[in-house]
C-alpha cells in the first residue's frame, strides 16, 4: 500500500517551479530572491531547492539560459517565418511584440539587473548578439543591425522600467521606419 503522506516527486515541476518564483521575486529587486523566500513562496523545502540550484548562482544561471533559449527560438522562428529577414529585425519584432507579455518582461527585468551588474553575463549577452542579432558575424555589428539593436534595447529598457509608455500601434510604426531603412 501506498503511503499517503509521501509526496510524489517531479523534479521537473520543482524545478520549474523554483526558476518561476525566483523570477517572479527578482523582477522587484534579484537581492530579494533567497531559497528562504523561494521556499516561502512555493511550500517547497530550503533543502528540496538546494537538490536542485547549489547556490543562487547556479539558480541565476539556469534562469538566464532559459531566457536566451527562450529568445534565440522566437528569432529563429522568427527569421523562418519571414523568409530571410535579418537577426536585428526580428529582435526588433521579439521585443515589440512581447512588450506586453508579463512572463517576458518578468525574466527580462531580471536579465537587465543582472547585466548591469555581473560582467561575465554582459559578456554573454554581447557574444549572444553578435551570433543572433548579427548573423553569425563574430566581428563588428554593421551600422545598419547597430541602429535596429538600439532602437530595439531603447524600447525593451522603456518597458522594463515603465517610461515612455509607447504604445503598440507606435512601436510598429517605427518598425516600419527601420525595415524602410
Amino acid at each position: 500500500m501506498e503511503n499517503p503522506y509521501k509526496r510524489k516527486k517531479e523534479p521537473e515541476v520543482s524545478k520549474q517551479l523554483i526558476l518561476d518564483a525566483a523570477a517572479e521575486i527578482g523582477a522587484v529587486d534579484w537581492h530579494r530572491v533567497t531559497f528562504q523566500a523561494i521556499a516561502d513562496k512555493t511550500g517547497l523545502s530550503k533543502g528540496g531547492i538546494i537538490h536542485h540550484f547549489r547556490n543562487k548562482e547556479d539558480l541565476l544561471k539556469e534562469l538566464m539560459g532559459q531566457s536566451l533559449k527562450e529568445l534565440t527560438e522566437w528569432i529563429t522562428a522568427e527569421k523562418k517565418a519571414s523568409g530571410k529577414e535579418e537577426g536585428s529585425l526580428a529582435y526588433l519584432r521579439f521585443i515589440i511584440n512581447k512588450s506586453n507579455d508579463l512572463y517576458y518582461r518578468r525574466t527580462m527585468k531580471i536579465v537587465m539587473q543582472v547585466a548591469l551588474i555581473n560582467e561575465e553575463y554582459r559578456k554573454g549577452w554581447d557574444e549572444w548578439f553578435k551570433f543572433y542579432i548579427g548573423n553569425g558575424d563574430k566581428g563588428e555589428l554593421s551600422i545598419k543591425h547597430l541602429i535596429i539593436m538600439l532602437v530595439a534595447d531603447g524600447l525593451w529598457c522603456s518597458d522594463n522600467l515603465g517610461i515612455y509608455n509607447i504604445s503598440l500601434e507606435k512601436k510598429q510604426q517605427m518598425l516600419e521606419a527601420l525595415i524602410k531603412l
